[in-house]
């Protein structure tokens, strides 16, 4: 099997000292062969402890692609949230990562099967839902986000229009209490009750872009056909709307490419967070709507 971390040994120069003074106290002159042999193997342990304590391990760790923000900038801010949260809760191993994007699940996930990677860090319920669905993987540790994670629908900044329609919508179902309920039923309880889509003649079609890269939220059935969350809130807003809604199937790392080339009018969910320094999902020319659900820890999973 594939070593799974690589590890980095710094050692510090008040623990050199520390390791250097314990081994000057241990063999002091006078004493005999037997208690040097049992302060031998102190010296031994200490040692070890001076440089295991000093070791720094380094996850490759795969997240989906974040469209305005490298690896490297990405990996950045994940430690400084980190460092203000503490560590990983289930692991107990350091919090520094290597972090590598993929467009699709389907490909991160290829990539864990093949070591290429150590672990992939999807939101919370996505991880539960994989683990559910595949025993094959296993949740091995959580970083606790500074800021949580929202989703929100994303539209090129000259349809403001549609984004002012949709952000009424969704407030609208937030106070009506339809947006939790809708959340509770195929988020959380994993339904597979089918989604119909309101057919108005005459109307405008509104094309939207869903993965299927973060199931149970944006999810596709064993038939290829979007379902569970993504179509049920797309259906009410159809619905709330009076417009016809076409589904289009794209990965997640194509988004804005969809978005902004006229493929589609609106995408399924950009990612955003409060507290960071810039969108870091959202580039240059969308605009986002108002956030329609929220996380604010990602589990990592890896194979058993």
């Amino acid at each position: 099997m594939k070593a799974s971390l690589e590890s980095n040994v710094m050692l510090k120069g008040r623990r050199d000292s520390f390791c250097v003074l314990s081994l000057s106290i241990i063999f002091p002159k006078g004493v005999s062969i037997m208690k040097k042999i049992i302060l031998a193997f102190t010296a031994v342990v200490i040692m070890a402890s001076c440089v295991f304590a000093s070791v720094v391990m380094t996850a490759r760790v795969g997240f989906l692609r974040r469209l305005n923000t490298t690896e490297e900038e990405f990996a950045r801010i994940i430690q400084d949230s980190q460092r203000l949260t503490g560590w990983n809760l289930l692991s107990n191993r350091h919090e520094l990562y290597g972090v590598k994007f993929y467009d699709s699940l389907n490909t991160m996930l290829l990539a864990l099967e093949k070591y290429d990677i150590d672990e992939i860090a999807l939101p919370d319920v996505v991880a539960e839902y994989i683990t559910k669905v595949n025993p094959a993987y296993k949740i091995c540790c959580v970083s606790i986000l500074r800021s949580p994670m929202s989703l929100a629908f994303g539209f090129r900044k000259d349809n403001a229009a549609l984004a002012w329609k949709f952000n009424r919508v969704i407030q609208d179902m937030e106070d009506d209490w339809t947006l939790p309920e809708i959340q509770g039923l195929y988020i959380y309880n994993d339904s597979k009750k089918p989604v119909t889509f309101d057919k108005f003649d005459g109307a405008e079609t509104i094309r939207a872009a869903v993965t299927g890269d973060i199931p149970p939220i944006d999810y596709v059935d064993e038939a290829g056909n979007p379902s569970g969350f993504n179509t049920a809130l797309l259906a009410e807003i159809g619905k709330r709307l009076k417009v016809n809604i076409e589904l289009v199937d794209i990965e997640a790392g194509a988004r804005n490419v969809a978005l902004m080339s006229g493929k589609v009018d609106v995408v399924f969910w950009y990612e955003t967070a409060k507290g960071v320094e810039w969108n870091l999902d959202a580039p240059e020319g969308v605009i986002l709507s108002n956030p329609y659900y929220s996380w604010g820890k990602f589990y990592h999973l890896m194979k058993q």
